[in-house]
This record gives C-alpha cells, sequence and structure tokens, in this order.
C-alpha cells in the first residue's frame, strides 16, 4: 500500500494484515495530513496489532498522538471504529460519523431494540424458520456483549466538520451511514467498503430509524454510479489492495450484481418461492454457515428485482413467496 503526497495533502496509509483465511485479507485506516490538519479517516479493530499500527505509523513520519486533529469514522462496523475509544481517551479531539451512524456507534438501547424486532419480523417474512430465530437470539445475546463497544466521546455529525480539501460524500448500501472522502484535486477517493479490489462489499439489509427496510442493494448500485462519475483514479479502500482501475471494477461490480439477479429470477421460475428456498438454492450449506450475509444478499437482491418490476410477491401463511413476471 503505497503513500501519495503533494504540498498540501499526504497520505499515510495503516494496513493490519489479517492473514490467508481471513477474506477482507487487510485492515485499512488513513492518517490525512492536510496543512494544519492531522485527520484519522476509520480507526481499525479495537486490538493490540491495530494499535501498535498506528502508534508506528504516527512514529515513522514524525507524528505524536498530540499532532491528531480529529477522527472521521466512514461508518458504524466495528472494524472501523475500534481504537476511537482508546485514542481519545489518550488526546481529547472531535470524532465525527454520519448523522444516522450515531444511535449505532453509542449502541442506543431503543435502537437496537428497535433493530432485533426489525429482523425478527423480516426473518419470518422471508420464512427463515428455527434459524431466524437463532440469529434473532443472537442479537439479543449482543446486547449485553458487546456493551462496551459503544463510542464513549461524543459524536458530532460529519456535515459539522472542516476537511481542507475533502468532500465528505454518502455511500450508503453496505452501511446506511457510509461516508467517503473525495479529494477532487487529486481524483482520490477513500471509499472505505464501498467499493473492494478482491471481493464484493455486501449490501447489508437494515432498518431505517423507523424500522423500515432500506432498500441496500439498489442504494449500492447508487453509490457505485456515484463513483463512477466522478474522474477517481485511485481509492483507498477499507480492506485488501488499492484500487488503481476504479471504473472497470465498478463495472465489473455492477455486471455481477445484474448476473446474479438473473440467477435468482430463474430459481423463481423454478419453484424456489420464498426468501429461504431461494436463499438454500442459491447458496447451499452456506445458508447455515453464514446465515446473516446470505440472507442479506438474497433480500437486497428480491427487492431490487421487484423495483425493476422482475419478480412480484404476496403474503401467505405469513411469508412472502415470488413469482416471476
Amino acid at each position: 500500500m503505497s503513500e501519495y503526497q503533494n504540498t498540501a495533502f499526504r497520505v499515510y496509509p495503516i494496513k493490519v494484515d489479517l492473514g490467508k483465511k481471513n477474506p477482507l485479507k487487510t485492515v485499512n485506516f488513513y492518517l490525512l495530513s492536510l496543512d494544519d490538519q492531522l485527520i484519522l479517516f476509520d480507526a481499525g479493530w479495537n486490538d493490540q496489532n491495530n494499535w501498535e499500527a498506528f502508534q508506528n505509523t504516527l512514529k515513522h513520519h514524525g507524528f505524536t498522538m498530540k499532532d491528531l486533529t480529529a477522527v472521521v469514522i466512514s461508518h458504524n462496523h466495528i472494524d472501523h471504529c475500534g481504537l476511537v475509544n482508546r485514542i481519545v481517551e489518550t488526546h481529547d479531539i472531535p470524532v465525527f460519523a454520519h448523522q444516522i451512524a450515531i444511535p449505532r456507534l453509542k449502541r442506543d438501547p431503543d435502537f437496537l431494540q428497535m433493530r432485533i424486532n426489525f429482523f425478527h419480523e423480516l426473518y419470518e417474512r422471508f420464512d427463515c424458520g428455527d434459524r431466524g430465530k437463532r440469529q434473532v437470539d443472537y442479537l439479543v445475546e449482543s446486547l449485553d456483549k458487546n456493551h462496551d463497544a459503544a463510542i464513549q466521546p461524543s459524536i458530532s455529525a460529519i456535515e459539522k466538520a472542516q476537511l481542507q480539501l475533502l468532500e465528505i460524500l454518502h455511500f450508503p448500501g453496505h452501511a446506511p451511514d457510509q461516508i467517503g472522502l473525495w479529494a477532487q484535486e487529486s481524483n482520490i477517493l477513500f471509499g472505505a467498503d464501498v467499493l473492494l479490489q478482491h471481493i464484493s462489499s455486501n449490501a447489508l439489509v437494515e432498518p431505517d430509524g423507523n424500522g423500515k427496510r432500506l432498500p441496500t442493494l439498489h442504494q449500492s448500485v447508487q453509490s457505485l454510479n456515484k463513483i463512477a462519475s466522478l474522474p477517481v483514479e485511485l481509492v483507498y479502500s477499507g480492506h485488501g489492495a488499492d484500487i488503481r482501475d476504479p471504473h472497470g471494477l465498478i463495472k465489473k461490480r455492477l455486471q455481477r450484481i445484474e448476473e446474479k439477479g438473473e440467477k435468482i429470477r430463474v430459481l423463481i421460475q423454478n419453484g424456489a418461492v420464498t426468501g429461504r428456498d431461494i436463499a438454500q438454492s442459491y447458496y447451499g450449506k452456506t445458508y447455515d454457515q453464514q446465515f446473516s450475509l446470505v440472507m442479506s444478499e438474497i433480500i437486497g437482491q428480491l427487492d431490487y428485482l421487484e423495483q425493476k418490476g422482475k419478480v412480484t410477491k404476496i403474503m401467505m401463511n405469513g411469508a412472502y413467496r415470488y413469482s416471476v413476471i
């Protein structure tokens, strides 16, 4: 992973290897030196490897913790915000994220309970049976288990941040609150998980603040098209290698989404009519092994196909049944 620098803008990547068996390959976060600002974009996992990588990068480039002026969190997932508490305990600086990330990052109990209720109903509607119930039980257990993962310092809406040379862009889909930073003068995008070089970024099914299901795959497509509209030449992403042909990669990702949708449409045509039927037909044993990821993919595709007028659904015995138009 390379550094980028010009007279006013320097990038110091922090890359933590996750080992060959981890599909993410690395966790990447970034020190951004912008004139009189030193911003940390994302904050990795909360473990010693990430902490040491962060400290070593500071030291190697002649910085200390006291030089940091802000932390910007791209989205609420734990591998992007893990060190925030430790950093701010050491050096009290502002923390910024998208407004809708705040209840997630703070692990607001009312929001999390709403989210549990959302998934309880969702998995019933998609006929997930006992496997869906086990996933909801896991979410209930996580309320207490992950209590300490809450971000302790105050979090300000990213719109209030003053980021020299950087434009804040919203990229929902993988997470509803995901943002990226666009350095227009350099044609560089800090994209977090909106686009990854070696794997597709999952469009994870989530509720909005009112408990309504978000059209996550459609949002992902819109976010990819937003990037495609920019003259971007380099993407620093949240995992894996730097992306040096983003437009070509976006074309592949969009094509893959359409191909998956067509395969799912054929499965429905051949008699797989509930969410569980479709997921098991498409993914086999992976349905049980990676249940939440699989159902996010299937539900996102079904919503997207329905939006495009390629499938329709009816409610029967408490679950949706799909048919091809």
